[in-house]
């Protein structure tokens, strides 16, 4: 839609001293920017995968004077860009989604929109939609110290809307987790190149350092915020997922082996099914009965069963398939008691299979 109707996608676009300036090609004007708060002087920062061109979610923490801390969760507002109706939206449709071949990326939108105008890239302005909340060190919502008529309720602290930001930083999963382990950014003058990449680190005057206290906060809190989950019924299938590497050709395998899940990847869980809870309560008392419905049915019984009596039999280890917290409390009982990792992982693995898929 003539390169979205301002900022211009420009082809090999130059400063004056002739080198590439990474705008991308594409900035918000200022008329798109107004009525959006405005997010592009705080410390936000992407963790994606290493290969990832189409950043779509980004986030930043603020310790506050209370002792709590302020998480916001900022994704491209691609709804800015395609009108209900028109042909990339009706491409985007039929596509579905964005397909992960080994060798290519098939997107579901242009690839101008989500690898440019819709990635969230670093040191570029960009068109989010947001959601900001308060929360506490120990991963609670409500805020402590207050009783009675005058305590705010948790949702009454939540701020959903339109936002213009600018991200400082474009972080990995890897690099996060040299981060959190304190490999890198202890204190020394300069990070080390093989734990915080040149190109990762942080710009727009925000410091290495001022960058790792923030991934360190936001582990600490969804650290505790996942424990608490947990301790509520939360119940984690992690199967395996293999991931490939190619030779410099793009052609030539050079390596398969296990997708490694690191605290990095919980950490953007943790704040990505926060936020995604967030918007779900905002659409039962704002959408009007419009919202789509994401619901799991409970496993097909036969299969579990099959499970607990191989386990039974194999191992005389005693599953629990009541609900998905006795489950839980199995399979990391199971961790515990058993040595042989690839056991674990075959058990995990066919407690999968008599899953459902997710209806909408």
């Amino acid at each position: 839609d003539k390169a979205v109707k301002s900022g211009r996608f420009l082809e090999n676009n130059k400063s004056s001293d002739g080198a590439v300036e990474n705008d991308m090609g594409w900035k918000p004007t200022e008329e798109m920017c107004r009525g959006r708060r405005d997010y592009r002087n705080h410390r936000i920062f992407t963790i994606d995968p290493t290969t990832a061109k189409d950043l779509d979610d980004a986030l930043h923490v603020t310790p506050l004077p209370d002792g709590r801390v302020e998480i916001g969760v900022h994704i491209a507002d691609v709804s800015h860009f395609i009108q209900s109706g028109s042909a990339v939206d009706q491409e985007a449709l039929r596509r579905a989604t964005t397909v992960y071949l080994v060798n290519d990326v098939i997107p579901m939108l242009p690839r101008p929109l989500c690898e440019i105008a819709c990635s969230l890239n670093e040191n570029v302005e960009r068109l989010a939609f947001s959601v900001v909340w308060r929360m506490n060190l120990d991963g609670t919502l409500s805020k402590k110290g207050r009783k009675g008529k005058n305590k705010p309720k948790a949702e009454d602290e939540i701020w959903y809307g339109r936002t213009v930001i600018k991200s400082c930083a474009r972080l990995d999963y890897a690099t996060a987790q040299n981060i959190i382990d304190g490999k890198v950014a202890t204190g020394e003058f300069q990070a080390d190149e093989t734990f915080w990449p040149k190109s990762r680190q942080p710009t727009g005057g925000h410091t290495i350092d001022q960058v790792a206290a923030d991934v360190r906060l936001m582990h600490k809190v969804a650290m505790a915020r996942r424990q608490l989950r947990f301790g509520n019924g939360a119940l984690a299938l992690n199967g395996i997922k293999l991931a490939f590497q190619l030779e410099d050709d793009g052609e030539t395998p050079k390596l398969c082996a296990p997708y490694p899940i690191r605290d990095s990847n919980r950490l953007i869980e943790e704040y990505m099914l926060l936020a995604n809870y967030f918007v779900a309560q905002r659409l039962i008392t704002h959408a009007h009965g419009r919202a789509l419905l994401r619901n799991h049915s409970p496993p097909i019984e036969l299969g579990m069963q099959s499970v607990v009596d191989v386990s039974k039999e194999a191992l005389n280890f005693d599953i629990d398939t009541t609900s998905s917290s006795t489950l839980q409390a199995s399979l990391s009982r199971l961790s515990r008691e058993c040595d042989d990792e690839l056991v674990v992982q075959c058990i995990t693995e066919s407690l999968m299979t008599p899953m459902k898929p997710a209806e909408y």
